[in-house]
């Protein structure tokens, strides 16, 4: 997931590598913290099936 977004990211910016890592950065961050709080939300558990389903309609391709 996160080569596509930064290959659409890439080819947005026209060359700008700067332009496209800040671009994929708003893109992801969103997406890698939900799924980074799923390892906690229940320590030797599972996440909940709510934060599971949030976390992974985090991220859009549409960008």
């Amino acid at each position: 997931m996160g080569a596509h977004v930064l290959a659409d990211c890439l080819a947005r910016a026209g060359g700008d590598h700067r332009t496209a890592y800040a671009r994929y950065e708003r893109r992801m961050r969103p997406f890698v913290t939900l799924n980074q709080a799923l390892a906690t939300e229940n320590p030797g558990g599972p996440a909940s099936e709510e934060s599971v389903a949030h976390a992974k309609n985090a991220l859009s391709l549409d960008g």
